[in-house]
């Protein structure tokens, strides 16, 4: 296998996505300045130019310093300025390049680049300061790129100005293991990227080095260490050669220990009784460092590609024998096995069991990626085709719920050909479970589950069942997931693995109607802070049951616990707990919480691969901004969800009901019709359709309503309110009331409607939901003000404007203006009050009414001449002039400030 190709640039979409809304802020009129730092190699040039490319309208201004130039005064700003002469004095060459940007901000929104500013030379610094100081109102966006911002050759002036905290900072870390996969044109695996970041700290020229360098093959091979680029290798190499033997030793002793370990234990491995003197020189090439803890001196690499030079060059021989010695001198198990693996070329089958019973350890302490390597490491060395076929799907599993769903579906390639159906159909119906394909999940799954032996294989057959119980809750089999959950339990109640088959019976009951039922097997349980893994699940479950109850304090108690204490659980809990809680704390109406957990359920979601998932997670996450009226960010979550919506009953309703809820706050009854229409057609479904779950029939009703299809919403009505009273859903009865006020209202029946209204006011007592109960009063209010009993309906519609304007529902409190308007309640727009001039306007007014131009009064007070115009407008609606003449009339009068 050849190295790999690679591609010029990866990643960054947190730190483009920074400079796009830097960007925005120019285009409004703020100029921005930005500090982009990091080492060497890490790619701020090339995140810049990314940037630019992705707004190729811009004006660009580039200036890079140059190391052999940096002595060259204004070497670096002529890059900008290019003029005849340049000034002399800073301060004017400063002020030369401010006319010039206010020049070009006439073609548009200006960026202004210094590249490698720890190269430029001071004068042009100090200019180029001059003019950044200055920027008021411009539409610049100024980047400065440095290795470190404090940096003592820049100067302080601009070392205060990308200190202040007026200036962005993007500091670039090394690639995620993610990016670094991107970098190839040719598949990379995930393990494989991520031993690579760790490998070079991440940093792209490095890794770029290898993957052009090294073989493809010896990259996959995670038992072998990777190499140096070539020409770094060279001078470390380099360094070692020049040093005296004993050096040489120690150095060569560290490096099969790895990028750190206790001074003795090093000595030791090189045969060194006393290394200090060896050590000293290794710290003086920089080959080695000393870093003093409380358990005595340890020895590190300054970086890990000096380790990986000095190993690469040892010989086969050298390198297994130091291997063999090291593993009788190091304390740590998994230290310990991977020497002894290192140091022999036919491994046995002992070694495979304990690598096996290392990563099953791990796997019992949520520590999924470290599994799936050692489970599959130990699969890879298994000898018989029935232990390697088992190993691989434990580590299938451990990849699932690490979120390293392309690696899983990779190592499925990996099974056996004579692979056990019981083991085959789990780990294939796991992997078309988690992507989404549910349907071929079920059948996989329950193939695995009739070919399985219960009593013989308990654990196999509880991961079996628990995989089946999630699903059957997904595909709204409430009381079948239920069943199998229970099954789970019942086999192995301790098992490690994805820890939720509580919640799934919990879940699975409660979207069956048995909330109560499924409330009253939870026992007392403790904090979430101090509850064990298969507590915090059932506690999960609770704080979801409660959501569905209204029981919102109780939930938001449960759920906020269970997402603090998630660390360490897979990825599909995590994703669960967070979502649940976002849309606990949409009902309760913490919306900006709310909003703080939708994104963190999408994210994982999304970065994690859990298509199964992932549209309940972008649907919850619409419920806010789509109320909010902020249509671009809800319309990207539905268009997510439904984009990712697997064969799922319930990731149906929850995009569905996304859909109707953002075409509701827009007013658009038809839209909210089409958008419910698949979840009528259904017919009853568990979750669907239990009151409490998720919202929807009210939405559709109101809009049958709106578009006087009165019949079809009593159809939708008459069930969902059977349901909600049958479950003391006063949620559902108050959303169902303001939906009957309407419907009565619209037959005419008034008094009929009222007593509707004021039965949902009941139901809302008993409740905390301020949207909720907001319209409800809404519509209540508008009922009554077209009833002709305006001062009943102000009182509603004052009531429902408080709590829209405090949840920042602009679309429903727009609604509510509108109808306390229509009652004679407009609020007056009142009058702009005259401020006073601030000293830099009496400054502007004071040129300005000798007559100069505008570009005069720019150079006299050295500011830009977009500020110098901004001014202008200010002052004008202050002192009510509306012309340069008027203000020369009118100068006299104008006030100091205080």
């Amino acid at each position: 296998m050849s190295p790999h190709r690679i591609v010029s640039f990866v990643g960054r979409a947190a730190e483009l996505a920074r400079l796009d809304a830097e960007l925005a802020g120019v285009r409004a009129g703020s100029p921005r300045i930005l500090l982009v730092d990091g080492q060497p190699g890490i790619g701020k040039t090339a995140l810049v130019r990314r940037f630019l490319s992705r707004h190729p309208g811009l004006t660009v201004l580039w200036a890079s310093g140059e190391q052999n130039e940096s002595t060259l005064s204004y070497g670096t700003f002529d890059q900008l300025h290019k003029a005849d002469a340049v000034p002399a004095d800073p301060l004017e060459a400063g002020a030369a390049l401010l006319e010039k940007l206010g020049d070009l901000q006439d073609r548009g929104e200006l960026v202004l680049v210094l590249d490698d500013a720890h190269w430029a030379d001071t004068a042009s610094l100090h200019a180029i300061t001059f003019a950044l100081r200055r920027l008021r109102v411009d539409r610049i966006m100024a980047i400065v790129i440095v290795r470190d911002p404090a940096d003592q050759r820049l100067p302080e002036g601009l070392r205060r100005l990308l200190a202040a905290e007026s200036t962005a900072r993007i500091s670039l870390a090394g690639l995620a293991a993610e990016d670094i996969q991107g970098l190839s044109e040719t598949p990379l695996p995930l393990r494989v990227a991520s031993r690579l970041r760790d490998h070079t700290s991440g940093n792209p020229l490095h890794a770029r080095a290898l993957l052009e360098q090294v073989p493809g093959e010896l990259l996959a091979d995670l038992g072998s260490p990777l190499p140096a680029p070539r020409s770094y290798a060279m001078l470390v190499l380099s360094r070692l050669a020049g040093s005296a033997v004993r050096t040489q030793h120690l150095v060569e002793a560290m490096s099969v220990l790895g990028a750190s370990a206790p001074l003795w234990q090093a000595a030791r491995l090189a045969a060194l009784d006393h290394p200090v003197a060896a050590l000293d020189e290794a710290v003086a090439a920089h080959l080695l460092e000393e870093r003093s803890t409380g358990n005595g001196i340890v020895v590190a690499f300054p970086h890990p590609l000096i380790q990986a030079a000095v190993y690469q060059d040892l010989g086969p021989a050298l390198r297994m024998a130091l291997h063999g010695r090291a593993a009788e001198i190091v304390g740590d198990e998994l230290a310990r096995l991977n020497h002894r693996l290192h140091s022999t070329a036919h491994p046995d089958d002992t070694l495979v069991a304990e690598f096996a019973a290392f990563a099953r350890r791990e796997a019992n302490a949520g520590l999924w990626s470290s599994a799936a390597v050692h489970l599959t490491r130990a699969a890879r060395l298994a000898p018989a085709e029935d232990e390697r076929a088992r190993l691989t799907a434990d580590a299938i599993e451990a990849l699932l719920l690490d979120g390293q769903v392309g690696e899983a579906v990779t190592l499925t390639t990996e099974l056996p050909e004579t692979c056990p159906a019981a083991v085959s159909g789990y780990a294939r119906g796991a992997v078309a479970y988690v992507t989404g394909r549910l349907e071929d999940a079920f059948e996989l799954l329950t193939d695995a589950w009739k070919h399985c032996a219960p009593d013989e294989e308990p654990v196999l057959a509880a991961r079996i069942a628990e995989n089946l119980a999630a699903l059957c809750s997904m595909r709204s089999r409430g009381a079948q997931g239920a069943w199998w959950a229970e099954q789970a339990l019942r086999l192995a109640p301790d098992r490690p693995g994805m820890g939720m088959a509580r919640y799934f019976r919990l879940a699975g009951l409660g979207i069956s109607g048995s909330i109560d039922k499924a409330l009253d097997l939870i026992p007392s349980l403790p904090n979430p802070e101090i509850a064990s893994p298969f507590e915090l699940d059932a506690i999960c479950g609770r704080g979801v049951l409660r959501t569905w109850a209204d029981d919102l304090k109780g939930a938001l108690r449960d759920l906020s616990g269970v997402v603090a204490a998630s660390a360490g659980r897979s990825a599909p809990f995590r994703l669960l707990a967070a979502s649940m809680l976002g849309y606990a704390e949409y009902r309760a109406g913490h919306w900006d919480d709310a909003v703080v957990h939708a994104e963190i359920s999408t994210s994982i979601a999304d970065d994690a691969g859990q298509a199964w998932l992932a549209a309940i997670a972008h649907g919850l996450a619409a419920c806010v901004p789509a109320a909010r009226g902020e249509w671009d960010h809800a319309t990207a979550h539905i268009r997510a969800a439904c984009g990712v919506r697997p064969d799922s009953t319930v990731a149906l309703t929850t995009a569905c009901s996304a859909e109707a809820h953002l075409a509701a706050a827009q007013g658009s009854h038809d839209q909210v019709i089409t958008a419910l229409k698949p979840l009528a057609d259904l017919g009853h479904q568990d979750g669907s359709h239990e009151p409490g779950v998720i919202a929807w029939q009210d939405l559709l009703a109101d809009a049958l309503i709106a578009v006087g299809a009165d019949e079809e919403a009593e159809a939708v009505l008459v069930p969902c309110e059977r349901l909600a009273r049958e479950r003391g859903r006063h949620s559902v009865l108050a959303a169902c009331a303001r939906v009957r006020g309407n419907l009565l209202a619209f037959r005419e029946r008034h008094s009929a409607a009222d007593a509707a209204f004021q039965e949902g006011l009941t139901h809302c007592a008993r409740i905390s939901m301020p949207f909720e109960t907001a319209r409800l009063r809404l519509a209540y209010g508008g009922f009554l003000r077209r009833w002709g009993k305006r001062a009943l309906a102000a009182e509603q519609l004052e009531a429902a404007r408080d709590a829209l304007e405090r949840l920042a529902a602009r679309p429903y409190l727009e609604r509510c203006e509108r109808e306390l308007a229509a009652c004679g309640l407009r609020a007056s727009s009142g009058h702009r009050r005259r401020g006073t001039l601030t000293p830099q306007e009496q400054a502007v007014a004071r040129l300005a009414a000798t007559g100069i131009s505008n570009r005069q009064i720019a150079r006299e007070l050295m500011l830009s001449t977009k500020t110098v115009e901004y001014h202008l407008s200010h002052l004008y609606a202050k002192l009510g002039v509306t012309s340069r003449a008027a203000l020369i009339a009118t100068f006299g009068n104008v006030r100091d400030p205080g």
